[in-house]
């Protein structure tokens, strides 16, 4: 008889530190699929989803779907948009629990709510319970990103948690593909366990790629331990996200084994020496922009553009896409060939109402809060107006994990004059996609500055055309200076170099 799975997924990246909260409505404009269309709607479409819904496929699995959700990075998680989560799950797993073989969740790790510093956690530790209840057997898995914060409860109320590997995140879906695997072996056969090991540090985002240490060498001593001891299934090593104030945030790492959980507990510690050891490298320096400048007028001749990354805006950590501390002082300089994005939905409507070839006098950026600059001048002419519709170039990007095969901007507006040509459009797009300006007529290969609100997960899509990238030091809420952030709720955890 064909297994049956219980699917559900709720996915969100959460920024404590914005006061603009994550309701439904910011759910529906991403993701909000019930019943079939949480199947249909993401059938081969790249995400941690698709993974899971292949692997069912080919096993022969009968998916029973629940709801999947998922929105941009953003403030804290309305209860609303929890509690509808819960309306839709919790119902269809009381009515199956007797006839489910598995259950497998596509969660973040870093979610937090306006009730709750960790509601996935507090989800898992219900259906545990409900499980419980029923004196049944249901192995529980779940995918998760690589920036959780993963409280040791989440880890004890499921049965596998498998993270993404790679960041950017170019591999959710393998990583599905992965956690799928471990459930299809756990219905089969019974009988692993999991240990969890927190650790003290919180990185910024910008320390924790994966091509760089500490997580390079974290990830590598990871896959060694998995090659070197066949009882050991799976083992996570989880970056954190540095801008959620809840007291487990931060590195951490996590391991799923056949074996004596002593052992496995005993590995997790190796790579928790090795963390010391080179946690100072998670905490880069960036330098402000005049600095910068200065080292992009002494690099050689080359082809391609600079890029000038602005870890503070990072659109993929949750800020608004629209801060004016880098642009606006690289325009005061008088710089030319400069190319940027800025959500601004106020400017966009200004443009339409003047129309494509119109002369505009306007105060762009900086308007969703005080944190990410003023608005700042631009008088330039309208080369183009847009529904914001694009198809995606980079089909394994992060971007596709989350959004498939189609990015939607939002009615969207170019604007230039000698200096620049700067994209304005009405929703926050992350740039992890070149597709965002080619969709506009823009080539941002041929400019010689392209401003990129992002940390890391730019890197797939912009380092092969750049020439040379340098990361500006700009005030706002994703900064890498962590010690900016006035956390309240961390308890003996490093934000700053040891």
């Amino acid at each position: 008889m064909a297994k049956r799975v219980l699917f559900g997924g709720l996915f969100h990246e959460t920024h404590t530190f914005l006061r603009q909260t994550t309701g439904i409505a910011d759910f529906a404009a991403m993701a909000l699929h019930t019943g079939q269309d949480a199947i249909d709607r993401n059938l081969g479409n790249g995400s941690p989803s698709a993974g899971f819904l292949q692997v069912a496929d080919d096993a022969g699995w009968q998916v029973v779907p629940t709801i999947q959700m998922a929105a941009m990075p953003g403030g804290l998680v309305e209860d609303a948009a929890v509690d509808l989560f819960g309306t839709h799950f919790f119902p269809a797993l009381a009515r199956d629990i007797h006839r489910l073989d598995g259950i497998f969740l596509v969660l973040h790790g870093a979610m937090v709510s306006q009730g709750s510093f960790h509601p996935e956690a507090d989800l898992l530790a219900r259906i545990a319970a409900q499980i419980a209840a029923a004196e049944v057997d249901i192995p529980v898995v779940c995918v998760l990103d690589l920036h959780g914060n993963i409280p040791a409860r989440l880890i004890a109320n499921c049965s596998a948690a498998v993270a993404y590997r790679e960041n950017p995140h170019r591999d959710a879906f393998d990583a599905a593909v992965r956690a799928a695997g471990i459930l299809g072996a756990l219905m089969d056969r019974p009988g692993i366990a999991q240990v969890h090991r927190e650790t003290r540090y919180v990185l910024p985002p910008t320390g924790v790629g994966s091509a760089d240490d500490p997580m390079r060498a974290l990830l590598a001593a990871a896959r060694d331990i998995e090659g070197s001891d066949p009882d050991i299934i799976n083992i996570n090593v989880m970056a954190g996200y540095a801008y959620a104030d809840v007291p487990h945030c931060g590195v951490s790492f996590s391991a799923v084994t056949r074996g004596d959980p002593a052992r496995a507990a005993a590995q997790l510690e190796d790579l928790v020496r090795l963390l010391d050891h080179l946690a100072p490298r998670g905490y880069p320096q960036e330098s402000g922009l005049d600095a910068v400048l200065r080292a992009v007028d002494a690099l050689p001749p080359g082809a391609g553009p600079v890029l000038l990354v602005e870890p503070a805006d990072n659109i993929g950590g949750g800020t608004p896409g629209d801060g004016t501390g880098l642009l606006g002082p690289l325009l005061a300089t008088g710089r030319g060939g400069i190319m940027a994005a800025l959500a601004d939905p106020q400017a966009v409507d200004a443009c339409i109402a003047a129309g494509t070839g119109a002369r505009v006098s306007l105060q762009i950026g900086g308007k969703t809060d005080a944190h990410h600059g003023s608005p700042i001048p631009f008088d330039g002419r309208v080369l183009s107006l847009g529904d914001g519709v694009f198809d995606l170039e980079l089909t394994t990007s992060h971007l596709a994990s989350m959004l498939g095969k189609t990015a939607k901007m939002g009615p969207c507006a170019v604007v230039g004059n000698a200096q620049a040509k700067i994209l304005l459009t009405s929703r926050k797009m992350p740039p992890m996609d070149l597709g965002q300006f080619h969709s506009q007529g823009l080539r941002p290969e041929d400019a010689a500055l392209v401003v990129v609100k992002a940390a890391v997960s730019h890197r797939d899509a912009y380092d092969p055309i750049a020439r040379a990238s340098f990361n500006v030091d700009t005030a706002g809420l994703c900064t890498s200076n962590l010690t900016r952030l006035p956390y309240r709720n961390l308890t003996g955890k490093i934000v700053a170099p040891p």
